[in-house]
């Protein structure tokens, strides 16, 4: 083996022991809550609402439905689940934590709950009628936290004769705390129906099956567009 083959050697396994260091810590931050409790894990997201709602197919409002990856216009993407259902349905919170925004008519988000799951983890409920959780407590798994309405721009759902929905969202983040007032998180409020970048550090939208699988029966139909048979 000539000098620059095992340099070439050497430099590929520094990158890939620093890879897997990267994994390494990305995993604790997930699997570790606050202080390393790992209470507060990101596993044993529990069904945000009962039964297995539709999620929202491709409308008048929106001709790509309310999937994960819906457009939201040009180089926009829904960046959460719209699971349709009735005015008045129970929203329950995904798993516990602490309810760090529960706000009436927050802008066009409209009646909305955001849970702080520790490890950096939230989950995201909005357009609800009725909140049944006070800012700042805290909430278990399956606790009710609210119902489903048309509250924000989801109004627009109802004059259009559309069903309202649940605006579901699951967040990763650095860290806990970013949805507390006047940090990153609160900018939801200002959002239409679509995920903004906050350049905070690993603050990003992901996929809810990733978490909650459709195998759970929380919902039925696809999170991600272009699936067989869905319009």
């Amino acid at each position: 083996m000539n000098r620059l083959q095992m340099r070439k050697e050497y430099l590929m396994g520094i990158s890939q022991q620093w890879l897997k260091g990267v994994v390494g810590i990305l995993t604790v931050l997930w699997s570790c809550g606050p202080l390393g409790d790992a209470s507060a894990q990101l596993t044993g997201f529990a069904c945000p609402m009962n039964g297995s709602p539709q999620i929202r197919q491709g409308d008048s409002a929106a001709s790509s439905g309310g999937r994960f990856d819906s457009s939201r216009g040009i180089g926009k993407k829904h960046g959460a689940l719209d699971l349709n259902a009735d005015v008045g349905d129970p929203v329950y919170a995904s798993l516990k934590g602490r309810a760090a925004v529960a706000q009436l008519s927050w802008g066009k988000m409209g009646n909305t709950v955001i849970l702080d799951h520790g490890a950096g983890a939230y989950t995201v409920y909005g357009h609800l009628n009725s909140l049944t959780v006070q800012e700042g407590k805290e909430v278990n798994t399956r606790q009710q936290i609210g119902t489903v309405g048309y509250t924000g721009n989801a109004l627009d759902l109802k004059d259009a004769g559309l069903p309202p929905h649940l605006h579901f969202a699951l967040i990763q983040a650095g860290q806990s705390g970013l949805a507390d007032a006047d940090e990153p998180l609160r900018q939801i409020r200002d959002w239409a129906d679509y995920w903004q970048n906050l350049g905070a550090d690993l603050i990003g939208a992901v996929n809810p099956g990733l978490f909650i699988g459709a195998n759970n029966g929380c919902w039925t139909g696809s999170t991600t567009v272009n699936a067989p048979g869905e319009r």
